[in-house]
């Protein structure tokens, strides 16, 4: 954290006396789209305390201030029931309170009361800041299992106490301290996972899953941002990402593709699976434990950048260990002078703008139903009714059973696994689609267009010279050469399906080679309705498809 020095003072707006001025902040440690956060002290008797954490939230003109004051009231309540629960890695909120702006000592507040949180502080860096500044080594495992036992308290309180959604887990709210530890910070979008709690859904664009434009989110939505966290432990890069002047055809982020990941297709699917666009096909949470022993193993098995981090218990203790952190020297390195931007968390409407960080969500459309280009992202949205909030273990709140993490360590089951040798061990492998990926179908569609268009141009030349007296035989001519052209294109797809896919392991992402015989396929039918015009004009030779000539002039 970073720690420009400032001199101001603040307090709650009561009538004990000097109360405006009941905590001394002494310095800076960030700034957002929605707060900012000072190192502070409280003050009695001219006795400073042990440091505190004093954030200080800004309030929008723009929108109604008593909606401001209860958006912060639920995030700050969710906060306080935490800590009285007493959730590990988190952190503590100390006091809450409204008061006016801070000030110099020597000036009278000024202004209308804006809402304050004291937590304590946290000396140390977030993951961002540790990983790109380099100042020290993150033991993976055991920090991505610190998020996971918050998550699970949340997800799966004790009996009586409501479920919890942090709803912007991402690498700037995980703090590593100067003992390794690891804390999830920023619980200022969380809500109560009831809808009287959750009509406002925190979205940061770079971590967050899609379904927030939905406007209905649950606890596979903080899955997704912890699978954020660990996509920027192997890779140091931002799960999603805009892809630079090229318009977006949904409103979200896409999945980033990374060089490290696409040479390594196993620790690529792994480490994926909690970042899908369909939260159904996300790992549950209490799945997540055994999800990062697979990814501990496979990382340190692969070839990866040395980011700072260690994995498969390279340099720490792993899981169980001790030191979640080593610090290179020893200590961290001293705080930089000047406060680190930090991306902003907006839970106001402001005017529409690209604004990067966390925002709360205008409403939107499903992933499924989303087809325009890619807006600003601002403002709120109402989020439907989302039943009674309960979440049991393997079931979504809507009571659906959620499919269950496979790992390779775990016994196959009957249908949806193949064994494959791989470093002379058997393991359970998820199978490809025999059509490939969703969406690759339609890529290099074209080629297939192009074949079809000049099939249909021949034959209704053909037709013309035919007469119109039998033409109904001539459409079903037609219509059965385009059932056998699109069946050429499934069996490719199945036969490379199951030789690529299935055999080699390979990722298909498009089917241009399919396309490509299909339009093939086509090109040659419309030769040879050329090959039977009797036009004068018209002089080819067209004897090597003398033999397709033949067949398609004695279908009919």
């Amino acid at each position: 954290m970073t720690n420009a020095i400032v001199d101001l003072v603040c307090g709650p707006a009561d009538p004990l006396p000097g109360s405006e001025q009941s905590y001394r902040l002494t310095g800076m440690l960030g700034s957002g789209g929605q707060a900012d956060v000072y190192q502070a002290v409280r003050i009695s008797a001219g006795i400073s305390s042990a440091p505190l954490t004093v954030k200080v939230f800004r309030l929008n003109p723009g929108e109604p201030r008593e909606r401001q004051y209860r958006s912060w009231d639920k995030g700050d309540a969710v906060l306080m029931d935490l800590h009285s629960r007493n959730v590990g890695a988190i952190c503590r909120r100390i006091d809450a309170f409204y008061g006016r702006m801070p000030h110099h000592p020597s000036q009278p507040p000024t202004g209308e009361p804006v809402p304050f949180q004291v937590l304590e502080y946290l000396p140390g860096h977030d993951l961002r800041q540790l990983l790109a500044q380099r100042l020290g080594r993150v033991e993976a495992a055991r920090t991505l299992q610190s998020v996971v036992n918050v998550m699970l308290a949340m997800h799966h309180p004790p009996h009586g106490a409501h479920p919890v959604l942090h709803m912007d887990l991402k690498p700037a709210n995980v703090i590593i301290g100067p003992d390794g530890s690891a804390k999830v910070i920023d619980f200022t979008g969380a809500r109560y996972h009831t809808p009287a709690h959750l009509t406002t859904i925190a979205y940061t664009r770079e971590t967050a899953g899609p379904e927030a434009h939905e406007g209905r989110v649950g606890p596979a939505y903080d899955v997704h941002g912890f699978g954020s966290i660990a996509f920027y432990l192997v890779t140091g890069a931002s799960a999603r990402t805009d892809s630079p002047g090229e318009t977006q055809s949904v409103p979200w982020a896409r999945l980033r593709r990374h060089p490290v990941l696409e040479a390594n297709p196993r620790l690529r699917d792994l480490l994926t699976a909690p970042l899908d666009d369909d939260p159904e096909n996300r790992p549950r949470t209490d799945e997540l434990s055994r999800w990062i022993t697979e990814l501990d193993t496979i990382v340190g098995q692969s070839n990866v950048p040395d980011l700072g981090v260690d994995w498969g218990g390279a340099g720490g203790q792993g899981v169980n260990g001790t030191a979640a952190t080593r610090v290179l020297g020893g200590r961290l390195s001293p705080p930089a002078p000047a406060p680190a931007p930090v991306p902003p968390t907006a839970v106001i409407s402001p005017p529409p703008a690209e604004v990067s960080g966390t925002r709360v969500m205008e409403p939107g459309v499903s992933p499924q139903e989303a087809r325009r280009p890619d807006p600003p992202i601002a403002g709120r949205v109402r989020v439907p009714d989302q039943g009674s909030g309960d979440y049991a273990g393997g079931q979504s709140p809507h009571g659906e059973q959620l499919p269950r993490l496979r790992l390779a360590g775990d016994p196959p089951e009957d249908g949806d696994r193949h064994r494959r040798s791989l470093d002379g061990r058997e393991r359970d492998e998820p199978q490809h689609p025999l059509l490939g990926p969703p969406g690759s179908l339609s890529k290099g569609l074209e080629l297939s267009i192009i074949g079809g268009l000049f099939s249909l141009i021949m034959w209704l030349m053909w037709s013309v010279q035919e007469g119109l007296e039998n033409l109904r035989n001539q459409v079903v001519g037609y219509v059965v050469v385009l059932v056998v052209a699109v069946g050429l294109f499934f069996l490719l797809r199945v036969l490379g399906g199951m030789f690529w896919g299935r055999t080699l392991g390979a990722k298909r992402r498009t089917s241009r080679l399919s396309h490509l015989l299909t339009g093939a396929f086509l090109f040659i039918v419309g030769l040879s309705y050329l090959d039977q015009l009797s036009w004068d004009w018209l002089d080819f030779d067209f004897s090597p498809f003398e033999w397709l000539t033949d067949w398609f002039s004695g279908l009919f």
